[in-house]
């Protein structure tokens, strides 16, 4: 969890922001996991160009909070979208799936300690 997001980057964004990155932040907590629901919906009726759209706004949306290593995760089952490949993706599914949680649980402890 500790390397899941640029604290700095953060910090960065709230001395712009203000207070208003707290209501992206929370946001983006309530919005991935829909994001998720529509990859595995993708996944399961085999739509690569949905793969591709869905991992790439998670891959924009996830850079934009400062995710570190989530965006480049997206950005593989983006590009599998890309090449039309929606079997065999279940690996990354889950490293997704993962690093969102603990993407997730960084910005709620973040939220706490810094608002």
């Amino acid at each position: 969890m500790k390397n899941s997001v640029d604290r700095s980057n953060l910090e960065t964004l709230k001395e712009i922001i203000g207070d208003d990155l707290k209501e992206i932040l929370f946001n983006f907590i309530k919005t991935s996991p829909e994001m998720i629901e529509q990859i595995k919906h993708a996944l399961n009726t085999e739509d690569a160009d949905a793969l591709r759209l869905h991992a790439h706004t998670l891959k924009g949306s996830s850079a934009n909070i400062g995710a570190v290593k989530l965006p480049d995760l997206s950005f593989e089952l983006e590009r599998k979208g890309i090449d039309g490949v929606t079997k065999g993706l279940e690996d990354n599914l889950l490293n997704v799936e993962t690093e969102l949680d603990n993407v997730n649980l960084f910005l709620q402890n973040y939220i706490s300690s810094a608002f």
